[in-house]
């Protein structure tokens, strides 16, 4: 009889503890944990800054800012844990589209900057209400970078590197499926070109912190 008294106190500290430390891990209601994969498509827009020298001591001068917009399609998986109503993970995606851009309201079409696609590497917090998630995010962005210059029929390649920052919006439809909405803003690092002359000589040409501004809808499955 004193056993029973004595071990019952021990069992009823150990079931408030299992159902606390059970708390600590993940709310009640839809548990955003795992890796998951999905799909995405958006629209972007953006603009960088058109200067050229004629040699590598300058001075710069500028040739008219050069604007661009894209459509875009992308693929994109991560992984996340939730801690109580907090949700925290990394997420890589990367996504392709034709951002084309032209000088051709400044001095007529000479000089051409285009982004053929981007990805990026990205930390992943947010914080859970049952059914919706919204968060916030931030991390590394790189794009294949074009640039051009028609007069010459020149053109050269260039991986630039920056940064990328945003926030969403993903809503739990089933256990593992889930629909999102995500605005990003991705800045990347100013790139000088070479440019070769058709018949000899040529410039320096620099695109200037160029920029985009990316909103997208996509779709998560989570393992």
């Amino acid at each position: 009889m004193c056993l029973t008294l004595l071990s019952a106190p021990s069992a009823l500290a150990a079931d408030v503890y299992v159902q606390d430390f059970s708390l600590r891990t993940h709310s009640a209601g839809h548990d955003w944990s795992g890796t998951y994969i999905g799909g995405h498509l958006g629209y972007g827009f953006g603009q960088s800054q058109n200067r050229w020298a004629a040699t590598p001591s300058g001075p710069w001068q500028p040739d008219g800012d050069i604007k661009y917009q894209s459509l875009l399609a992308g693929l994109h998986a991560g992984y996340q844990h939730q801690f109580n109503a907090f949700v925290i993970g990394a997420e890589a995606d990367l996504s392709i589209g034709q951002f084309r851009g032209d000088d051709s309201q400044f001095a007529g079409l000479v000089n051409t900057i285009d982004i053929n696609g981007f990805g990026t590497l990205r930390g992943r917090v947010g914080l859970a209400h049952d059914n919706l998630l919204i968060y916030a995010t931030a991390g590394l962005a790189a794009a294949d970078f074009s640039k051009g210059d028609t007069s010459n029929n020149f053109t050269s390649r260039h991986l630039a590197s920056g940064w990328a920052a945003g926030a969403g919006l993903e809503w739990a439809l089933a256990d593992n499926l889930s629909l999102r909405a995500e605005y990003l803003h991705i800045r990347l690092g100013t790139v000088e070109t070479g440019i070769i002359g058709a018949m000899g000589g040529g410039y320096l040409h620099r695109a200037e912190a160029p920029y985009l501004n990316i909103v997208r809808t996509g779709l998560n499955y989570r393992f």
